[in-house]
């Protein structure tokens, strides 16, 4: 692993001194010069060692759980953080079931500014 962070290293090296001082007319698409070097460097990681990416994803759930929880809120698995990204409302009685089948508006609480999360413009 220490090999491949190195190699990796010097990809990004390399690309980052072809595109800033030998080639800095160098067709990059929008993506700025850094950002354009910084993808080979990553690269270089993900085609080495797809190892690193089976760490990542479980490593960044249980960060993803981690932090929900830290907010009181429990969550049973991976998916359901892949699913919650598409909801729009939730709707809670006190308990925080639907118990009765008819519930009430109690309180409308904004949880994007609430728990400050950013929005994407798609």
């Amino acid at each position: 692993m220490p090999t491949i962070v190195f190699l990796s290293a010097l990809t990004f090296a390399f690309w980052f001194y072809y595109v800033y001082y030998v080639n800095p007319d160098l067709y990059t698409g929008k993506q700025h010069h850094f950002v354009f070097a910084f993808n080979f460097g990553i690269s270089t990681v993900v085609v080495a060692c797809p190892c690193a990416l089976g760490l990542a994803t479980p490593t960044a759930v249980m960060v993803g759980t981690g932090m929900a929880a830290s907010f009181g809120v429990l969550i049973k698995g991976g998916d359901i953080l892949e699913r919650v990204n598409h909801i729009t409302m939730i709707v809670f009685d006190k308990t925080g079931t639907l118990t009765e089948g008819e519930p009430q508006v109690k309180e409308v609480i904004d949880v994007v500014q609430k728990f400050k999360i950013p929005v994407s413009q798609e």
